[in-house]
């Protein structure tokens, strides 16, 4: 399973509460505002004018929402009713503190409750729980409800997994361990690889850049650098394979790192897509600042758009998917997402798949991707595809998965568009 990321300071500081208040106020725009984690522990930060105590809350913030499952667990089996929202926020970060955390357990619960007089939570009530929660073993109804707790993965996510893998295999894949910093390529038209390593001193190198902290990026000029992950940049390298040139379209491209990643590959004419406005304003100031040279267009992905008719030579139709490859990167990825959703993502994802099939020129390549494991968003998108477009052959797929590629997930399957 993904590291409970214990790099949380043992001692108790003057500046403790407000560390403590500043990821409560993080957690809880996840927890019951809805937003994404990135966004809200960024706006959390930006309030906590203690820098030193930043790495602490943000270690604290992936903490509670890698465990958030189990979490969720003690806090139905340890509390006679459902807390109330501020009340739920603060316990799953006392019982963090308490269970998982590098942090004595009179230390946790101590700041537990001072967290909960300062959120006007019930401090009582609090200290009781946190109590009780310290070395407590949860109790299970099933084999699937133990996995679950096990691997912080939400029980109809598991189910699917295990059927499309075994169960050997879905816990290496749910259990594996990510590096939990940075990873950036350099931009090689305005930095070379010696400068960029030398400029970020020692670090993770990859085969295609470095996992760095805030300090390593500091040390690099604005636009010789991308943040890129490891998979999206191999899903590139794998849309591209040995092709050089050419016109491309990126159907769903949003916020542009793909495109822009391919412009720096070879000499290609990039369209880049998507269907809101101002995503298009973000992916021309991206581009911008890494001088990179695309075009945006405004289009749905999901209607054919007869301007793009047997246009180009590459068409990349990376879908909205699950997110479930992303899970150890992006842990509130399942917050709000039901099992009820795959079935509705493959059908938009094959809708899209289906125009992106006639904008190809006959000799090009298609190429469909998702950031998920699951194999209803992908290998079953892929074999009704061939079913129902004689006019295309898979020339390839290529699947990255956690525990065997050190990355996020992800599936690329790329088409061959007949001459006929």
């Amino acid at each position: 399973m993904q590291t409970n990321r214990k790099n949380i300071n043992k001692n108790t500081n003057d500046n403790g509460l407000s560390a403590d208040r500043a990821l409560y106020n993080a957690l809880r725009m996840v927890f019951v505002e809805g937003s994404y984690c990135a966004p809200a522990i960024t706006r959390a930060l930006k309030g906590f004018k203690n820098t030193r105590q930043h790495p602490f809350v943000t270690s604290a913030f992936y903490g509670v929402l890698d465990n958030n499952v189990r979490l969720e667990k003690l806090i139905s089996e340890l509390c006679e009713k459902r807390p109330d929202k501020n009340s739920t926020v603060v316990l799953k970060i006392g019982m963090y503190y308490c269970n998982y955390a590098d942090m004595p357990s009179y230390a946790a619960v101590n700041r537990g409750v001072d967290l909960a007089k300062a959120v006007g939570a019930c401090s009582g009530f609090i200290n009781a729980v946190l109590k009780k929660s310290i070395g407590y073993t949860p109790k299970f109804k099933s084999e699937l409800e133990k996995f679950s707790y096990t691997y912080n993965t939400p029980e109809w996510l598991c189910r699917q997994v295990i059927a499309d893998y075994g169960e050997v295999k879905a816990a290496a894949i749910l259990g594996a361990v990510l590096p939990q910093r940075t990873h950036i390529r350099p931009v090689l038209k305005r930095i070379t690889d010696a400068e960029f390593r030398s400029a970020v001193g020692e670090g993770q190198f990859t085969e295609y850049g470095c996992y760095v902290d805030r300090a390593a990026l500091d040390r690099l000029e604005a636009g010789t650098y991308a943040v890129q992950s490891m998979s999206s940049i191999r899903a590139v390298n794998a849309y591209i394979n040995s092709i050089s040139h050419g016109d491309v379209l990126d159907l769903c491209a949003a916020p542009g790192g793909k495109s822009v990643y391919l412009s720096e590959l070879g000499d290609f004419n990039i369209t880049a897509c998507d269907i809101y406005p101002h995503k298009l304003d973000l992916m021309r100031g991206y581009a911008k600042k890494l001088g990179a040279k695309i075009s945006v267009a405004l289009n749905d992905a999901t209607q054919l758009n007869n301007d793009f008719v047997n246009k180009f030579d590459i068409v990349i139709a990376d879908c909205p998917c699950s997110g479930t490859g992303t899970l150890k990167t992006k842990p509130d990825i399942l917050l709000n997402r039901k099992a009820d959703d795959i079935a509705e993502l493959a059908e938009l994802q094959t809708k899209i798949l289906n125009a992106a099939a006639e904008y190809c020129r006959p000799g090009g390549v298609l190429c469909y991707s998702t950031c998920s494991i699951l194999k209803a968003e992908n290998e079953q998108i892929a074999t009704r595809f061939l079913a129902e477009h004689d006019n295309y052959k898979m020339i390839d797929s290529t699947k990255l998965l956690p525990d065997t590629d050190n990355c996020d997930g992800f599936y690329i399957a790329r088409f061959l568009r007949g001459i006929k």
